[in-house]
């Protein structure tokens, strides 16, 4: 008997992000912070006259470092899947500038151009925007290309002779636009950021929060803080450059509503699981990525993008949203493991410590299977000391 096979079609739902121009500007409007998003809107103020705000926090808005942004981006890189040399990648990282950027021309001793080019391109997909980039003109130039300015770009490309002998109405005559059209696409790239970023040290840095977590009743309440910007609405009619100007204007006040959105989504899902945390200083209950994507509905990479270099304010403290994530060993949070090791070692016998196998048996004891190694790798993490030198102390005692 010969085998037969059929062939069904089954429908699956398989969730895809599409990166048109609008959702790429959304994106980068979701990874920056309260500070960040401070700083790039005091340079669109400035070139939208459509755009106006009286807060102080924009109109003395100053870029502020990264926090250990070279460890951020080896996260990012060894979390990803390439096809370029690790070690080449990690070489870059390090030679970067304190505004992010890497000149390729740069010896790099041990690698090949091609390496160096490789590994380059893949870390000019990590955020921020712009990191990797040559020089302040390439960062600009991607930020044009970003918003799809190709007048701006080609004013970079073909005017930059002209613009440095202050020639204007040769590049006028050269690119055959009028000198307030030329006027008005010079303030689009003057719009644009000079560095994407900050690693060397900045004097006054300080943290900003995102959010503010209030407690009225026993029902927590989240308020978005970002900065405040206001739209100018038109009367009359506008030329096509002040139209193009009011769309943006526009644009910018939705990104900063969906950004507030997804923020406010994210931090209520982290809320909700961390309650008794919260409320009661109680372990953090396993609360990770995946799952908080799971209940939101949001992709895994927009949850992680709302979460990055996010701050919340809870009862006069301003903690990172990342404080409130936690992997879970053996279905059980870390925080708990480790609350639980630290009491066990508090309650001992010191002329009799526990060493981890004993541990390892407790924890056993309480369904939770974890291998001496295991233990021995939270206990480090905890900066606690082996049973043979917490019994060296206290003999010394």
């Amino acid at each position: 008997m010969k085998n037969k096979q059929s062939l069904r079609l089954h429908q699956a739902q398989r969730q895809r992000q599409v990166f048109s121009p609008a959702r790429s500007r959304f994106v980068e409007t979701l990874t920056k912070n309260r500070q960040e998003l401070a700083v790039e809107l005091r340079s669109l103020i400035a070139a939208n006259p459509f755009l106006h705000t009286v807060s102080d926090e924009v109109l003395f808005a100053q870029a502020q470092p990264e926090f250990d942004l070279r460890a951020d981006l080896l996260n990012q890189l060894h979390t990803g899947r390439w096809r370029f040399r690790l070690d080449a990648a990690e070489y870059i990282i390090e030679a970067l500038d304190d505004h992010g950027f890497y000149d390729p021309a740069q010896p790099a001793p041990g690698f090949q151009p091609e390496e160096i080019a490789a590994a380059l391109s893949g870390i000019q997909q990590l955020e921020p925007f712009g990191i990797g980039c040559r020089d302040s003109l390439d960062y600009i130039r991607r930020q044009l290309g970003l918003r799809n300015e190709k007048m701006a770009l080609r004013i970079l490309d073909e005017g930059a002779e002209e613009l440095s002998r202050g020639q204007i109405s040769t590049l006028c005559r050269k690119l055959r636009l009028t000198e307030t059209e030329l006027q008005d696409q010079l303030n689009v790239i003057r719009s644009c950021q000079l560095f994407p970023c900050q690693l060397g040290p900045v004097e006054n840095a300080y943290v900003q929060a995102d959010v503010r977590l209030t407690l009225e009743d026993g029902e927590f309440s989240i308020t978005p803080l970002s900065p405040q910007v206001l739209l100018d609405v038109p009367t009359g009619p506008l030329s096509p450059q002040l139209k193009q100007y009011l769309k943006e204007a526009q644009l910018t006040l939705d990104l900063i509503d969906q950004r507030n959105l997804t923020m406010q989504l994210v931090f209520q899902c982290l809320v909700r699981r961390q309650r008794d945390h919260l409320l009661q200083d109680a372990p953090l209950a396993v609360c990770r990525l995946k799952e908080v994507a799971e209940e939101t509905g949001l992709h895994l990479s927009t949850v992680s993008r709302a979460c990055a270099h996010k701050y919340y304010e809870f009862n006069g403290r301003i903690r990172p949203f990342s404080d409130l994530l936690c992997k879970a060993l053996h279905q059980i949070s870390r925080d708990r493991i480790e609350a639980q090791l630290k009491r066990w070692i508090a309650e001992e016998d010191p002329a009799v410590p526990l060493d981890d196998e004993q541990l390892a048996l407790r924890f056993q004891n309480e369904g939770v299977v974890l291998s001496r190694r295991r233990i021995a790798d939270v206990r480090k993490r905890l900066n606690i000391p082996n049973s043979y030198q917490r019994r060296l102390v206290k003999n010394t005692d």
